[in-house]
């Protein structure tokens, strides 16, 4: 994606987009920027309409010319950033991480990649990101991977299928870090029809479409689950379509051994009544899909804390009335 330069059309376009989301993506994985190092100094005044943290990875130069090629940016909006512990390029315009403390103690890995366009070049990078060795407790590989595991394009595929050696070390990596396709996961709900990423834009026989973004998961953030979509491409900003991952901010909690629903309560009006106002309280319905789970769990919790004292009450009631009973006779 390019257009990151101050003052040009395609960063208005950018931050118009990222406006009319109803859930703005904290993170930004970015690839194929094209920008060396001056390009990036410049650039980072551009973008201060993100107002968080900015995580280079300069283009490659190509030879003798000025340009570059590749280069990735992880973009982290100003609430997530302060929770970055550490950041780092694994592969100078090809990868790139950052390491968040998540708030439960617990540390989040991710990895931008915008890997070669040919197999014999991406099996090198893989590789490489293996020889990292995260030990983050979850891990989110990401971006342009610009291969086919399976039989996910239509039109002309070229070298976006995996030869022996890629296929060796990429099922290498995946099986290390125990990573997923989110968007091949149940838990992961699909909020799209769209079902590639990628458009050459032609037409006929010349037509190509293509699933090379992705987002791997590890399993721990598989059980949390959350949605997947890809949202619609702006042609004359990038030839892909932008892929958005949300992911719950926490897995159910399973059910303690101690916690009991007495369901007569339903029956009467009286407790079933009470049990509906705790479930209301006076709290509103969040705005935002993501605050969603912790409403419900909130909610749930109020619910059991009231059951147990009505049935704490409706046991203490029916004593009374056994031993009144027992005294009368």
């Amino acid at each position: 994606m390019r257009g990151l330069t101050r003052g040009t059309a395609k960063q208005k376009l950018i931050k118009a987009r990222l406006a009319s989301l109803q859930n703005p993506p904290q993170i930004l994985l970015i690839q194929e920027h094209h920008l060396d190092k001056a390009g990036i100094a410049y650039s980072t005044k551009g973008i201060e309409f993100w107002q968080g943290k900015a995580c280079w990875n300069s283009g490659i130069p190509m030879g003798i010319t000025q340009c570059t090629s590749a280069g990735t940016t992880i973009l982290v909006d100003r609430m997530m950033a302060p929770l970055i512990k550490k950041d780092g390029i694994l592969v100078e315009g090809r990868a790139q991480y950052i390491t968040l403390q998540l708030p439960d103690n617990s540390e989040l890995t991710i990895i931008n990649t915008y890997a070669p366009r040919t197999s014999k070049d991406r099996a090198p990078l893989w590789k490489k990101i293996s020889e990292a060795n995260f030990t983050a407790d979850h891990v989110i590989l990401g971006g342009d991977f610009n291969h086919m595991e399976e039989v996910e394009v239509r039109g002309r595929a070229g070298e976006r299928r995996m030869h022996r050696r890629e296929a060796a070390t990429w099922h290498h990596l995946t099986l290390q870090l125990g990573l997923t396709d989110a968007w091949k996961l149940d838990s992961f709900r699909r909020m799209s029809k769209k079902e590639f990423t990628f458009d050459n834009g032609r037409k006929g026989q010349g037509a190509a479409v293509s699933w090379i973004d992705k987002f791997l998961v590890s399993q721990e953030l598989d059980s949390r689950g959350g949605r997947i979509e890809v949202a619609p491409s702006i042609r004359n900003i990038s030839d892909h379509s932008p892929l958005v991952l949300m992911i719950w901010g926490r897995p159910a909690a399973p059910p303690k051994s101690s916690t009991f629903f007495d369901t007569t309560l339903l029956m009467e009006e009286a407790t079933r009544t009470a049990l509906l106002e705790a479930w209301a309280s006076d709290q509103p319905p969040p705005r935002q899909d993501l605050e969603w789970p912790s409403w419900l769990e909130a909610a749930a919790e109020r619910v059991l804390k009231r059951s147990g004292k009505l049935a704490k009450e409706k046991k203490q009631k029916k004593g009374t009335r056994l031993r009144e009973l027992q005294h009368k006779t």
